[in-house]
Order: structure tokens, then sequence, then C-alpha cells
């Protein structure tokens, strides 16, 4: 094997555990000696051990000079863990390879520096398609570091001309196949999915990440903005135990005898409002938040400039019709210097679909 592929590696399994260890970053981490992995480890949900320990600790024979890649900067404080730059430097490793730097203010750099001061030398210079990957990994968790909240995306799945529905509400299926394998990817990166009830009315959705259409554990919370209550047994996000929990967000005077287990009723006093759903879920300890809703709740996020990323996917198709649903609705602007626009990362063709990627300025 090659350098590239061990920083693969490490990459592949932060991915395994994004969305199922915040607020812990997901890292990845693998040993390496004589050009041969000895030992691999990713992030476990606290208070489990952190990627590096568990590469360590799966790693057979005597370690000395060989090489640690992870995703991120080793942690160097006392938390639940022994710091991790501790068991690295006590394991006789001489080289680790990292791109990423902890912008944890406990971290944000310190980890390398002890490791340098310890005579191991650190490897930043990774392949600008692994870097790529890493940023991706912890735009979230950096995000959450700087501005205190979730990461907030949206998911929009519309025609040429934004509609998300006929008029008569037919929406099965408006994107290809693989744009909607697409969606399971990015859900696997969410901590959380909001929709509101009248898509669940519609749709009947899982919520969850499915891969080759199996569930993966990803998000760990499904959200239902539901003022009068209308969840229900008839719901397979109601009936179904073993497909993630739910956080499910009602009026004070709905009251509910013996709901299932993976459900947690959220009371609100007045109309559920976007900024005491954006807390809670933070009190979670979420990192990132994705809406996947119809234009009402699409458009009430925009209003509130709640929205930081956007993945559009766009069918090249148009149902056209004043009275077809569109993708954002709500408010809108009434000039347009009020408009939201976006810094776009990514414009990607998907088996004639296209996905648009950006953050919004």
């Amino acid at each position: 094997m090659y350098e590239n592929d061990f920083q693969q590696r490490a990459i592949d399994l932060a991915k395994e555990c994004i969305g199922k260890v915040s607020p812990r970053p997901a890292v990845g981490a693998v040993v390496v000696l004589n050009n041969k992995i000895i030992g691999e480890g990713k992030t476990n949900i606290s208070p489990g051990s952190h990627a590096e320990i568990e590469a360590i600790k799966n790693s057979k024979g005597d370690l000395n000079g060989a090489t640690l890649y992870c995703t991120l900067e080793p942690h160097n404080f006392y938390s639940k863990d022994i710091p991790c730059t501790e068991q690295i430097i006590k394991a006789g490793i001489s080289v680790v390879s990292c791109p990423t730097i902890d912008l944890n203010p406990k971290v944000n750099g310190q980890g390398f520096n002890d490791l340098k001061k310890a005579g191991i030398k650190i490897l930043e210079n990774w392949e600008d398609s692994k870097i790529k990957q890493c940023d991706e990994l912890y735009e979230a968790y950096n995000f959450k570091i700087l501005n205190n909240r979730p990461l907030i995306s949206v998911k929009l799945a519309m025609t040429l001309d934004g509609k998300i529905a006929t008029k008569t509400n037919e929406s099965k299926w408006i994107t290809n196949e693989e744009s909607r394998n697409r969606v399971h990817e990015i859900r696997g990166y969410s901590d959380a999915i909001i929709t509101g009830i009248n898509s669940v009315i519609h749709d009947n959705p899982k919520l969850n990440s499915r891969i080759n259409k199996s569930y993966i554990g990803n998000p760990k919370y499904r959200v239902i903005l539901d003022n009068h209550g209308k969840l229900d047994e008839n719901y397979e996000i109601y009936s179904n135990q073993d497909i993630g929990k739910v956080i499910w967000f009602t009026m004070d005077n709905i009251k509910r005898k013996n709901l299932p287990n993976h459900i947690t009723q959220i009371k609100c006093t007045e109309n559920i409002k976007i900024n005491d759903v954006i807390k809670e879920l933070n009190k979670l300890d979420c990192n990132s938040i994705l809406v996947e809703s119809g234009g009402t709740l699409m458009g009430s996020f925009f209003d509130q400039r709640k929205v930081d990323k956007v993945y559009a996917f766009i069918a090249p198709t148009i149902f056209g019709g004043k009275d077809s649903p569109t993708s954002v609705e709500g408010n809108g602007i009434i000039k347009i210097k009020d408009r939201i626009n976006l810094n776009i990362s990514s414009i990607e063709n998907i088996n004639e679909d296209i996905l648009i990627i950006g953050r919004t300025k």
C-alpha cells in the first residue's frame, strides 16, 4: 500500500462514525509499520476511546518507529480520556501524519506542539483530494466552535422550474435514483434531520441514512415539527422503533399517552419557533442539522436567515402550474438587494440531474 491509501483509509474510518459521535469530531486513525496497516481505530461515542487510542490498542507488536495517520490533530488535554498525545508518545510512534488542526481552543495546534517536543515528526501535507474530504468531515464541527450553534443545511430536490410536486402533490420521484442515493450520503453527515408534519403526511418518510437500502445508524435524531400533534401510528417514523430516535415538537396542549420509547416529545408554549428548535438540538450536542421539508417550512428557515449551506438537486424536467408547490415559499424578499446569495463550492452532474452545493453569504 502507499501513503495515499493510508490517508484514505483513515478518512473512510472517520466517515463511518460521523453523524453518530457528536459533539466529538469523527476521527479515523491507522497505525502503519513496514508499509502495512497494523492497527485501526475510529471515534467512539463518549465516554469511549478516541480514534488514535483505539488504533494503538488494536495494533499488535512493538510500535517503535511506526507512523500514525489520523484525520484530526490528536487532543492533548485530560477529559474522560488520557490525552491522545500521551498515548502516542508512550507507544513509541515516531511519525504522525495529519492535515487538520483541531480548532477546539483546548487544542488548536498544541497537540502537534506536544508531539514535536517529544521528538515525533509531524507530516501535514496530504493530497488535495484528501484534504478536501477532511475539510468536509470537520465543516460542522468547526462551524459550531466558531458560532456556538449547529451548522444548518437544507436539501432541495426540484424540477428545473423549482417545483417539488405537481399541483395534485404528486412528488415521487423528481430526481433520479443516483441523486437519491447521494441524499443518503448527505444525511449520513448529519446529526439531526428536521421536517414538518405535512411532509410526513404526504410522503411517510423514514428520514434516515440508508446505504444499499440498509440503515447505518445516522442521524442521531429525526425531528418532526407538528404544532397540532398529527403524528400517530399510521406513519413509519412513529411505528418503526428500529430506525432511529425521534424528537417530536408540538404545542403544549398536545398530550399523548404511551409514546413509543424512541420518541421524545418537546412541548412548546406557543407555536413552534425555529430558534427554539435549534436551541434544543444544540443542547443535544448536535453539530450539524439537515432540513428536508416542504416549501413552507423551508421558506421559514430562509426568511429567518437560518440557512448556512444548500444542497440543491435539480432534475432536467418542468412541471409548470402556478398551484404546483415550490421548493422555497414563506414570505420571501421584497427587494432584490435582500436576496440570499450563495458561494458555490461545487456543481455536479448526476446522471443528467444537477447538484449545486453552496454556502450562504
